[in-house]
C-alpha cells in the first residue's frame, strides 16, 4: 500500500459507543488501529451524532478524544459498522449517510433495501428449507414437515432471537409473531450446527477468510459463545461464494459475512460482520491489513 495515499486520507468509522466495545476481539477497533497505524487520520461517531444543517454533518471524535463537528463529504471513506437492531434510528442514519457526498461502506440504499436475514432469499436453492411470515397457521404447517425447526425475529443479531421449537410449538410461533403481527424467518433445524456454523468474510467480491464457530453448549453459533476452529471452503461453498459475490459487489456490499451450516447459505451480514481477529489467529494472517489496503485502493481508484 502506498504511504503516501493512505496519510492523506481521513475516515470515519460510524459505530456503537467505543466503550461497550471488547477491545481484544472487535473488528471494528481492529480496523480503526490498523489504519491509524498506516497514517490515516480515522475519526469515530455513533448514529446519533449524524445530523443534517445545510448538508449532512457529523459530530466526530478525532483520536485523542476531542469532539469537533465536520462535513460528511470531507472523509475520504465511511465505514458503517453499527450494529444491530435494525430500527428506525439506524434507517434514519442511512437516509443522512446517503446524503454524505462521499463513499460510504457498506452501501446505505444497500443497507435499507437488504434486512440480513432476506438478503439472503433470491438464493434460496442455497439455503435450508425457509419461509418467512408473520401467520401462525403457515408457519405450524411449514413446522410440521420436519422434526425441529429454529425461529428469528428479522432485526436481531448474534443469535440473540433464534430459538429451537417443535411443530407443535404454537405458543413460541405467537409470541415471536407478535400474535400474527410480526413477520419472522423459520428454517428446518440442521444438526450439522452442533459440528459448527462457518462464518466466510468477504471483501468486495473475493472470499477474504472463514472460521468455523463450534457452540460450546447448545446450539447458538457465534464468536461470543462458541470455539472458533480453523477451517476452508468446500468446492460447494466456492461456487455459490463465485455467485454471490459479483451480486453483492454491484449492491455495494464491500465488506460481509456470510454464514454456512453444511455448506447451506443460513444468513448474509451485511452491518456489521465481525470474525476476523479470530480468523486472522486460527490463519497467521493480518486480515485488518488486507481490509485497509482494499479500501485505501479502492477510494483511490475511484478518486482517480
Amino acid at each position: 500500500m502506498g504511504g503516501h495515499t493512505a496519510m492523506k486520507m481521513t475516515w470515519l468509522v460510524v459505530l456503537d459507543p467505543i466503550n461497550n466495545l471488547i477491545s481484544k476481539t472487535d473488528t471494528s477497533l481492529a480496523i480503526i488501529k490498523q489504519a491509524r497505524s498506516c497514517g490515516i487520520a480515522v475519526d469515530t461517531a455513533t448514529i446519533a451524532d449524524l445530523y443534517f444543517e445545510t448538508r449532512a454533518s457529523v459530530l466526530a471524535t478525532d483520536k485523542n478524544g476531542r469532539e469537533y463537528t465536520r462535513p460528511l463529504a470531507d472523509y475520504t471513506l465511511i465505514l458503517m459498522r453499527k450494529e444491530p437492531p435494525y430500527d428506525l434510528a439506524f434507517h434514519y442514519s442511512t437516509q443522512l449517510l446517503s446524503l454524505a457526498g462521499t463513499m460510504v461502506v457498506n452501501s446505505p440504499s444497500a443497507l435499507r433495501d437488504f434486512n440480513e436475514k432476506l438478503i439472503a432469499l433470491p438464493f434460496i436453492e442455497f439455503m435450508p428449507p425457509t419461509l418467512v411470515s408473520s401467520n401462525p397457521g403457515v408457519i405450524g404447517e411449514f413446522l410440521s414437515r420436519f422434526e425441529e425447526g429454529v425461529v428469528k425475529s428479522l432485526d436481531s443479531f448474534q443469535g440473540k432471537s433464534v430459538q429451537k421449537i417443535k411443530p407443535t410449538d404454537q405458543e413460541t410461533v405467537i409470541s415471536i409473531t407478535e400474535g400474527g403481527e410480526k413477520p419472522i424467518m423459520v428454517q428446518k433445524f440442521m444438526d450439522r450446527v452442533y459440528q459448527g456454523d462457518k462464518r466466510v468474510i468477504m471483501l468486495g467480491d473475493k472470499f477474504l477468510g472463514a472460521a468455523l464457530r463450534k457452540p460450546k453448549k447448545g446450539y447458538h453459533a457465534n464468536f461470543a459463545n462458541s470455539d472458533a476452529i480453523k477451517t476452508e471452503l468446500t468446492e460447494k461453498e466456492q461456487n455459490i461464494l463465485s455467485l454471490l459475490g459479483p451480486w453483492m459487489l454491484k449492491q455495494g456490499i464491500h465488506f460481509s459475512g456470510l454464514d454456512f451450516i453444511g455448506e447451506q447459505l443460513t444468513e448474509i451480514n451485511i452491518t456489521c460482520p465481525t470474525g476476523i481477529v479470530q480468523i486472522s489467529e486460527l490463519d497467521g494472517r493480518k486480515l485488518d491489513e488486507e481490509i485497509v489496503d482494499y479500501f485505501v485502493n479502492l477510494t483511490s481508484s475511484r478518486s482517480a
